[in-house]
């Protein structure tokens, strides 16, 4: 899941340096970036939220290094949003040495790809004040994980997803299986009896069940597109 959002409309003016706070945690990665300015009721400069990044991370970038999240979020900061850094005076605000490990020529593996690719891009690194942005993307980033679904213990399963289908003409069920190989079993069921939406849906999990038990699946994790129906499966 990736996340963008403009935080204020006012852009910021050529020659002002944009800030850019980022925060990883075990799963999320997050990014705001601000414009600092002088307004005239303020003797001191004031920070302004220019815009959002979040992104969840899949299960293989779970496994980065805390240096290697906080690359990756600059990255894809400077690929969602190119023309603030094509345009703009850019300084990435961290406690990390992120500028030493970018310099580091014995540096490897996607570090190495990374810099050739941030090296494009006039990037200052600054050491990180305590200050009120840096609290905001740390909250966004673990507001974002905490509200992610922690997937259940199950170390080698296969996968089902369900879904139904309803129109003048009935209702149909979708169920879709990846297997330990990652190979894809696709069913399609023809409901034959008047059934709601939800109804449908039950159907199709139901079904997919019991294919899975045929098959001989004995461990499986299940999604479905509606919040109702995996909610009273959970019992919830």
């Amino acid at each position: 899941m990736f996340l963008t959002k403009p935080l204020i409309m006012t852009a910021p003016q050529p020659d002002e340096t944009l800030l850019i706070y980022i925060a990883a945690t075990s799963r999320v990665v997050s990014t705001t970036i601000v414009v600092e300015c002088e307004e005239a009721e303020h003797a001191y400069k004031v920070q302004r939220p220019v815009y959002f990044i979040g992104e969840v991370l899949n299960e293989s970038k779970t496994r980065y290094s805390q240096v290697q999240k906080l690359l990756y979020t600059d990255l894809i900061t400077s690929r969602k949003l190119r023309h603030y850094f094509e345009y703009y005076k850019i300084a990435v605000v961290t406690e990390f040495p992120l500028g030493d490990i970018l310099r580091n020529k014995e540096a490897n593996g996607h570090i190495i790809k990374w810099t050739v690719e941030l090296d494009t891009y006039s990037i200052e690194f600054r050491s990180r004040p305590t200050i009120k942005s840096q609290a905001l993307v740390d909250f966004i980033a673990e507001w974002i994980e905490i509200q992610e679904p922690i997937p259940a213990t199950c170390p080698e399963h296969w996968v089902m997803y369900f879904d139904s289908a309803l129109n003048i003409n009935g209702a149909s069920a979708g169920i879709l299986f990846i297997t330990l190989t990652k190979d894809k079993l696709r069913y399609v069921i023809r409901i034959h009896f008047l059934a709601s939406n939800n109804t449908a849906k039950y159907e199709a999990c139901l079904h997919g069940l019991y294919i899975a038990v045929e098959l001989g699946v004995k461990c499986i994790m299940v999604y479905g597109a509606s919040e109702m129906v995996i909610n009273q499966l959970n019992k919830d």
